[in-house]
Order: structure tokens, then sequence, then C-alpha cells
């Protein structure tokens, strides 16, 4: 019964072997049709993702860059076969793995600092408000985040006359209102939001001067500034916030720890 199994065993082996000798012949015949009559060339690939910043010799030592060949035809016109050129440069921007290295991957570390208005877009202006922690969430923001800004005004509230007590007298002696909503922050005191490559710079000091730089058209900017900067105040929101628009409140509501309805900032019944 044991040489049975046995006998069993070694035909399986020699199946398998037979099947995989079989569909390597297919694959390497459809690689030489498809490269029949196709001069090859040798290039310089990525082989690995090199981060924006990487010096050359860096990327070179780590083995990110590797020799390799494709087709003449697939050759770029400006394709490097040097890797000397690229000594003391770095990476302009994060390059991808399997391109095949060309001239301007790698430039002189100068060429590829960026001033901070190329951090702009979409025509976007830089504005700077100043907050102190309590309006600023505690200085807990860090420049990528994005907020919600609410404007504290003095409250309409009615002074009742002597000896009446009126229905539903306001506790809300401000008002607040949003000014906008999901404002990326684009930087706090000096640091700003990193770059696609650059990592992220955490002193664990937090906001310290207490200013905040906000990236907006020209017209946010522009009511940004034209707001009394003490009456500012930020929150915090997730990067899944849908902003929906929020009326003014009514000074002479029900407070909603009086409204069944609105027991809890969450609804009725709390938070699930």
């Amino acid at each position: 019964m044991s040489s049975r199994r046995t006998l069993i065993l070694i035909a399986a082996i020699a199946i398998g072997a037979i099947a995989t000798y079989s569909l390597f012949n297919y694959v390497q015949g459809i690689e030489d049709r498809a490269n029949r009559g196709a001069e090859r060339v040798e290039v310089y690939k990525i082989a690995e993702d090199i981060p924006k910043g990487t010096p050359g010799e860096s990327a070179i030592n780590a083995g990110l860059i590797k020799r390799s060949d494709i087709n003449r035809e697939d050759l770029p016109a400006n394709a490097t076969n040097n890797l000397e050129a690229i000594e003391g440069m770095v990476a302009l921007n994060d390059l991808a793995a399997n391109q095949v290295l060309v001239n301007g991957m790698f430039v002189d570390p100068v060429s590829a600092r960026i001033t901070f208005s190329e951090r702009l877009t979409d025509g976007n202006v830089a504005i700077t408000i100043m907050v102190d922690t309590t309006r600023g969430v505690a200085g807990l923001l860090v420049p990528g985040d994005e907020v919600n800004i609410l404007v504290q005004t003095d409250g309409d509230a009615s002074i009742p006359v002597e000896g009446e007590i009126p229905e539903n007298p306001t506790v809300y002696t401000k008002s607040a209102r949003y000014l906008y909503q999901r404002v990326p922050i684009l930087a706090i005191d000096r640091n700003a939001a990193p770059q696609p490559g650059e990592s992220v710079q955490d002193t664990g000091d937090g906001m310290t001067s207490g200013l905040i730089t906000f990236a907006v058209p020209p017209e946010a900017a522009q009511r940004i500034i034209s707001v009394d900067p003490g009456s500012i105040y930020l929150s915090l929101i997730p990067s899944d916030y849908a902003p929906i628009a929020l009326p003014p409140l009514d000074n002479n509501e029900t407070l909603p720890g009086e409204d069944q309805a609105r027991l809890t900032p969450f609804g009725p019944s709390g938070k699930e």
C-alpha cells in the first residue's frame, strides 16, 4: 500500500513538472514572438518608487535604479544611459517604479527648491489670521488640516420689562455664525503642509505664535480679512466632513436640552 502511494506521489510530481515546463515554454514563445524583429537596447529604469528630493547617489547606492532593456522603438528620446549624470542631483518629483530614467528626472538641488507661492494652486491666495489656543482648537491643528471658520457676534437678546418673565429667556449672549466651511490650512506659524514626497516634521510644539495661514480664493480672503479677528473661532473637521448650510441661531429658541428631539449634540439618544 505504501509503495502504491509513493508511485502516485511520484506521478503527481512528474505531471506538475511537465505542466510547469509547458507553461514556461508557452510564455517564452509569446515573448519571443512579441520581440521578434525588435532590436533591444539597454536602459536604466526606476526599480522602486523614489521620493521627491532623493539624492541621485542615494538612489543608486540603494539599488533604486537598475539596468534593463526595452525595444528600441520604445526608447525615449531623452533617455540617459549614464548614472554619473545624476550624481549631485536630486529627484525633482516622485518617481514611480518601471519608468525609464530620462534627463530632467534629477536636477540640481537649487532648481528643486520651490517658492512658497508654488504651493498655491487654482488661483488661490494665502491669507493669515491670528487665533489663540481657545479659538484655535487648543493648538491641536496641524498644516494640512481643514477647519470651519465661525464668527461670533453680539446676540440679539431682548431685555424683559421689569416684573415680566419672557416665555423663553435667551441664554445666547453671543451668536456664532459660519463664515466658511472646509477651509484648508496651508501653514501654521512658519510650518507648511508637506508636499507629496516630503516627510512630516512633527516638533511636538504645536501652534506657538497663533498664526494660521489659509489657501483660499481671493474673494474668500477679502471676506476673512473683513471680519474682526477677535471674533473668529475655528472648528476642526474630519476628512469625510460634508459641508451643509447652517442658518443663524434663533436666540429665543428652546435650548436643545429642553427639547426631546435634541437632548444631546448627536440627537435624542446620544452618540451611537
